[in-house]
């Protein structure tokens, strides 16, 4: 196959293969910025969810306390019509006294050695209902008895009054009722009136958490799912209570799951991230295979209340993410790009097949140029040896003519410019390399049509593999000795010289020019290898020769330096390493 064709191929190798690196790479970035989004999506639902929750149970906690207060003021009112001896009340009375102020029922406690027991009340379930074990509650009540306030932090206080959170009763725990707790010193007994509390039943399910969740997930399609994690309970041995009367339950604070639903349950890693999403306080996703459906699962933390920690757990918001909403839009993108891409795959292989054919066309043209240009000189230094030879009989007889006439001192002259262009010739030849040869010999000519004494000096390269192309040389030679030529030119003619020479030592090859005139400064000869700089007045120049000295130098990894000092001349000096790249 030609080089040229294999080279086009091998670029249109090279471009395919850079096509699909690049869509492997978007692929996969674009991936990672999805997965990256919904992790924000997750964290910014679960952000909302919980600016609500909190919004939620700030209102529940408004309602709570005006309840209470309620019940404040229903357990003073009681007090009114009640004797100051529990023993002298009876269950009636505080049954009637609790429909007319509107309380589901009443009932006065007692201290009883080391208990504080139900001694009366208007549900008879009450009646001999322990305290004992109801940890801060009956902390509370002691406080009440003793000092008439409440100073634990759990609870509405009020004074002589205090009004524990809304939990499961314990003598019927299918109700959730709301509590209140009335004594200040006149009576032997604890007032309590307590209510079902039908109005924050009613709240939850109109703002609740379960609500909240409900109305993100339809807002968000991509959403499955949104779940509470209780993180003092979830993962850990149900904490289930039993009550007086023997029912089993589980307190409102102590749900491992406290809102929301737990159908995509990975048990094990769920126990897992909620540990560390809470820990770490920061979310927690990874994407696994739930119920069939690939998702991805994120767990953001709330901590709890410093304040009320007993009452304010910390929790875990779950986010269950639809992993085929990704691909979906993935496979879209992709599917763009991959149209976009080919549009432009095929556009750049025939922009790149024009290209090629242009810069084959120049380069062409170039190294036919360049040949017939090293051919001449070729031809011309050739010429010059042709005519020695032929001119060799002339040369004998008139040798042998001064001989016979005895003009010694013509025939020494004579003899003495015969040897001299024949020497020219003969160092010329022994360079060994023909393109450096021809680029001497030619230069030659022209120092002659200048006036110009042309030296020159190389060691024999012989068989040597320079590393050099031959094309390049020719340059780099001409360029050098054609810019000492024009800076000589202005000089006197006993004045014009230029020396040429070449040598190889430690590896490398080395090209000096050197010439008189004028001394560069700092500033010229660091401008001197800019394109279009020239430090010569005459509009002939371009200023570009010595640039692409410079550029096919440094192609071969070599170097070019100038020196220009006073008695010195100005020095141009070439090194490149030998043996790089075939003549």
């Amino acid at each position: 196959m030609h080089l040229k064709s294999r080279i086009f191929y091998l670029v249109i190798g090279y471009v395919i293969f850079i096509l699909f690196f690049n869509n492997i790479l978007f692929y996969v970035t674009t991936k990672e910025t999805l997965v990256g989004n919904v992790e924000e999506q997750s964290v910014h639902a679960a952000s909302n969810l919980r600016n609500s929750i909190d919004q939620y149970k700030t209102s529940v906690k408004y309602v709570e306390d005006i309840v209470g207060q309620q019940l404040r003021l229903a357990a003073i009112a009681a007090k009114e019509r009640l004797s100051p001896q529990a023993e002298h009340v009876t269950n009636d009375e505080l049954e009637q006294i609790s429909k007319e102020l509107g309380v589901s029922h009443i009932t006065l406690l007692q201290k009883q050695g080391d208990d504080i027991i139900g001694v009366r009340s208007s549900d008879s379930k009450e009646i001999g209902m322990s305290t004992k074990k109801w940890g801060y509650w009956y902390t509370a009540f002691l406080q009440l008895l003793e000092s008439r306030n409440v100073t634990i932090p759990e609870g509405q206080k009020l004074p002589h009054y205090w009004s524990g959170p809304i939990e499961h009763a314990d003598t019927d725990p299918s109700k959730i009722d709301k509590w209140g707790y009335y004594y200040d010193g006149d009576t032997d007994y604890i007032i309590n009136p307590y209510v079902e509390d039908i109005q924050i039943k009613q709240y939850d399910r109109l703002a609740g958490p379960d609500l909240i969740m409900k109305k993100m997930i339809e807002d968000n399609p991509g959403i499955l799912e949104m779940t509470g994690f209780n993180y003092n309970h979830f993962g850990k041995p149900l904490k289930v209570s039993k009550s007086q009367s023997g029912q089993y339950f589980v307190s409102l604070y102590d749900r491992p799951i406290p809102f929301g639903t737990y159908m995509y349950e990975d048990r094990d890693r769920d126990i897992d991230n909620v540990r560390q999403a809470l820990e770490r306080n920061e979310p927690v996703t990874y994407t696994t295979v739930v119920l069939g459906k690939k998702v991805i699962k994120s767990y953001i933390p709330v901590p709890s209340d410093a304040d009320n920690q007993q009452l304010d757990y910390p929790y875990v918001i779950g986010v269950v993410f639809d992993y085929h909403m990704i691909r979906d839009v993935l496979e879209e993108q992709i599917t763009t790009m991959a149209a976009r891409i080919g549009f432009l795959t095929v556009l750049s292989l025939v922009l790149l097949y024009f290209v090629f054919r242009m810069i084959g066309r120049n380069k062409d043209e170039a190294v036919r140029v360049t040949q017939e240009a090293y051919i001449d000189e070729v031809n011309d230094m050739f010429t010059t040896i042709r005519g020695q030879r032929h001119d060799f009989l002339n040369h004998v007889q008139t040798i042998h003519t001064f001989l016979q006439l005895k003009k010694y001192d013509d025939l020494h002259r004579y003899t003495g410019e015969l040897i001299g262009d024949i020497r020219q010739t003969n160092d010329i030849i022994q360079i060994g390399h023909p393109a450096i040869a021809a680029i001497v010999q030619s230069k030659l000519v022209t120092a002659m049509d200048k006036k110009i004494d042309f030296r020159h000096e190389f060691a024999p390269f012989g068989s040597l593999n320079l590393g050099v192309k031959s094309v390049d040389i020719v340059k780099i030679i001409g360029n050098l000795v054609d810019n000492a030529f024009d800076e000589v030119t202005w000089l006197p003619v006993h004045e014009r010289w230029v020396e040429l020479r070449g040598w190889y030592n430690a590896g490398n090859l080395f090209i000096s020019v050197r010439n008189p005139g004028r001394v560069l400064d700092e500033e010229e000869r660091r401008k001197i290898f800019m394109p279009g700089y020239s430090t010569k007045n005459s509009g002939d120049h371009s200023g570009i020769g010595l640039a692409i000295t410079k550029e096919r130098v440094g192609s071969y990894k070599g170097t070019i330096t100038v020196e220009s000092d006073i008695g010195q001349g100005t020095t141009f000096t070439v090194c490149m390493p030998l043996q790089r790249f075939g003549i």
